[in-house]
């Protein structure tokens, strides 16, 4: 996501949505999942939306299609947008035959017909995007009569998790999107009924204590994007030292658990 002009926020709120072109080279290195989780994430999304070969899903930050392209197996076609040229372009190259159609465009001005969609896809986006409201908008507009919208987010390890929200609360990083705190079932503040159980699929990750700090140190995560200097290098002394204590080794190789979780919302009831 690229610039986004904030819409019905506060006078100091952040205006602007966090891009992702920096992020490409490495994305699918470091988003990416375990050999086969990638599968059970797109059945997981495909079970909650009730999704199956006929289906025509939009994905919301389609990034460089690790969601869409599993997906485009169990549907007709999945529609990808993004602002992010490069993530797009990382997804048109491993493309291949999947039914994947991608387009440069703002979620809050979806280039697609009025109810042209079952369901609309967004993992792990609306905390990116200021306008949120205006794209709850367009969602509706888009989807068909007793269409879904599938809200899901990828639920990182409790040391990764406490990491990234001790950022936010310290320095004051809070998302230019959706708050934090209401996340998960901001929807069903806004006319959306949740629609069944919230789906989760556990999995493990395993990587060396030093891949997370030289990741942070990297940058790699959005959450340290907005940092100084000065705070980043605070940031990865601090993480240091308590990996050092949790783990010791820091180059022995452990296992963090992960996760991943769905939620169906239908609007107004339907």
């Amino acid at each position: 996501m690229r610039r986004d002009e904030s819409a019905h926020r506060g006078p100091d709120a952040p205006t602007t949505s966090i891009a992702f072109d920096r992020a490409a080279g490495y994305y699918d290195a470091t988003r990416g999942y375990p050999p086969g989780v990638d599968a059970r994430v797109a059945a997981l999304i495909a079970e909650a939306g009730a999704l199956g070969p006929t289906s025509r899903v939009l994905e919301i930050g389609v990034g460089t299609g690790r969601i869409a392209l599993p997906l485009s197996a169990h549907v007709a076609r999945v529609f990808g947008v993004d602002l992010a040229a490069p993530m797009l372009e990382k997804l048109r190259a491993k493309r291949g035959q999947r039914r994947v159609a991608v387009a440069r465009a703002d979620a809050a001005r979806l280039p697609l017909r009025d109810a042209s969609v079952d369901a609309v896809l967004g993992v792990h986006v609306f905390h990116l995007i200021p306008r949120w409201r205006e794209v709850l908008e367009e969602v509706r507009r888009v989807l068909r009569p007793g269409g879904v919208l599938l809200h899901a987010a990828d639920e990182q390890s409790a040391f990764r998790r406490a990491w990234r929200e001790r950022i936010e609360v310290e320095l004051g990083t809070e998302h230019v999107g959706v708050p934090r705190a209401r996340f998960e079932d901001f929807p069903e503040e806004h006319g959306w009924r949740l629609d069944g159980p919230v789906r989760r699929l556990a999995f493990e990750t395993r990587l060396t204590p030093q891949d997370l700090l030289d990741r942070m140190a990297r940058r790699t995560w959005s959450v340290t994007w907005r940092l100084s200097d000065a705070e980043l290098e605070r940031t990865v002394t601090a993480l240091r030292e308590e990996l050092l204590a949790r783990f010791g080794d820091l180059g022995r190789e452990v296992a963090l658990e992960a996760g991943f979780w769905v939620r169906a919302y239908r609007w107004g009831g339907a």
